[in-house]
């Protein structure tokens, strides 16, 4: 006899649950210091406490030497307080655990959805496989997984409305205002509900259904517009991010605003992505339909001018994708048939990892071969009011975990520093004349920087330095007192 409270079928692992498995394992096993290897994510944590102390968000740089009091607007403020609120309360573990959970919720969302528009479980499961290889290069405990979450659920409202009509197209607008206080990533919205616009529109007859179907995917993008106001700066963080986007220049310096590297690791499956949607089309029963081929050309385009798009790119083009790979005449194309009901197993995973997590074993953190955690302590020794020069990867790490806190040089928020300032600073890591120019002018007391850069290697044969803490991953300088240069 069949338990009255639990349906077999809730027992029965279905695709969904399958790829949440395989990216909860990827995250927390081989993502398991790969989370932090950004170096934002410290000063994300920085002022989130920050923000907490005082109240307010920040509108002037707080954290850096250089640019202290420079105006500046925090475009991921709520996602630095929840940052600070989990760590602070609950530790790191249930950050990481929240993270893996988050990741593999949202493809297997992805895939389930994909099965629910009729399309065969196994090519869900390989759709999703490839948007989450896709996607893997940004996973990083970063404001832009909210950005992730979002875009798949705008472009859900998006084909429903395409599908069904009706109102839930408005639903772009509330999930705009929310983002809009957690990434920057929040104008990737409109422009969703904007080329759904475009393809609806040439989906068919134009008729009265299709002229107000459009009509209300123009009003909701007017409205999602409109929404990202509902933040603290206001028509500001429209300007901070037309300023970081186009009008910095710095955005040419940033890897992950550069064009997809094809021939590299990162890039290889989105190579593969693309191959498969040029090349399916000539041996697949199905054909892409033209409301799909408008988010795949505009995300494409995206995606292969800057490569922090793709993971995007992969959600938009995941139904076009598994359209085309269902057509194909695979005789399993139909042998797995999932009952389609939401089984146990994910939510039985994630209250198991977060309960885990709770008492404090540890799932992940900064990889010791990379970051350099063991300089810290002589670090602190030294004056706060020091001046120091340093790799930018560790600004954000300087900012957040010297103790007490010390200002940095710089971090990785170039629109704060300019094009001219990050050109300077990385001409003078090479060891040349600009450092003499920096030195002096910035009144550099202290330098941490990688042992196989240009200037530690000058400072190790300059006369007036000293090494303070020195290892595989870092060396650490400080600038002899007068007195002591007399004396030598």
């Amino acid at each position: 006899m069949k338990s009255r409270w639990i349906p077999s079928g809730r027992l029965v692992p279905g695709p969904g649950d399958l790829i949440f498995a395989i990216v909860l394992g990827l995250v927390l096993v081989g993502g398991r210091h790969g989370l932090f290897n950004d170096p934002g994510t410290p000063w994300h944590l920085r002022l989130g406490r920050q923000i907490l102390a005082s109240g307010s968000v920040p509108r002037h740089d707080t954290l850096t030497f250089t640019r202290d009091g420079a105006p500046w607007i925090d475009q991921s403020w709520g996602f630095d307080v929840l940052l600070a609120m989990l760590v602070d309360s609950w530790g790191w573990p249930v950050v990481i655990a929240l993270t893996a959970i988050g990741l593999a919720g949202l493809y297997a969302a992805m895939t389930r959805g994909l099965v629910r528009d009729g399309i065969s479980p196994l090519v869900a499961v390989l759709v999703a496989i490839l948007a989450v290889a896709v996607g893997s290069i940004h996973f990083l405990i970063r404001p832009h997984l909210f950005t992730f979450a979002f875009v798949y659920l705008t472009l859900r409202a998006c084909q429903q409305q395409h599908e069904r009509g009706g109102w839930g197209i408005f639903a772009v607008p509330f999930y705009t205002a929310i983002l809009a206080n957690l990434h920057g990533g929040f104008v990737a919205l409109p422009v969703i509900v904007a080329t759904a616009a475009v393809g609806h529109a040439i989906s068919g007859r134009w008729d009265g259904p299709r002229w107000r179907n459009w009509l209300r995917f123009t009003l909701a993008f007017l409205a999602s517009g409109l929404a990202a106001l509902a933040n603290p700066y206001g028509l500001g963080l429209y300007r901070h991010v037309g300023n970081l986007l186009v009008s910095s220049g710095v955005t040419s310096l940033i890897v992950e605003y550069q064009p997809a590297p094809f021939g590299k690791p990162d890039a290889e499956v989105l190579e593969w992505v693309l191959l498969a949607l040029v090349g399916l089309p000539v041996v697949s029963a199905r054909r892409m339909e033209r409301y799909q081929l408008a988010h795949l050309l505009v995300w494409l385009h995206l995606a292969l001018t800057s490569i922090r798009n793709a993971p995007l790119f992969a959600l938009a083009a995941a139904p076009a994708l598994a359209a085309l790979l269902d057509g194909l005449p695979m005789s399993l194309r139909r042998s797995w048939k999932p009952d389609g009901r939401a089984s146990i197993w994910p939510a039985a995973a994630s209250i198991g990892l977060l309960v885990v997590a709770g008492c404090g074993v540890r799932l992940g953190g900064f990889d010791l071969k990379k970051w350099p955690l063991s300089a810290l302590p002589a670090l602190d020794q030294q004056p706060t009011a020091a001046r120091l020069f340093h790799e930018q990867d560790w600004g954000g790490l300087i900012e957040a975990e010297c103790r007490p806190l010390r200002r940095s040089y710089l971090d990785d928020r170039f629109e704060l520093f300019g094009k001219e300032a990050i050109v300077e600073y990385i001409d003078t890591l090479t060891g040349g004349p600009a450092w003499d120019t920096l030195r002096d002018r910035d009144r550099i007391d202290l330098v941490w920087l990688r042992p196989d850069r240009g200037l530690a290697r000058r400072l190790l044969q300059e006369p007036g330095w000293s090494v303070l803490h020195r290892d595989k991953v870092s060396i650490l300088f400080r600038r002899d007192p007068p007195n002591d240069l007399t004396a030598r």
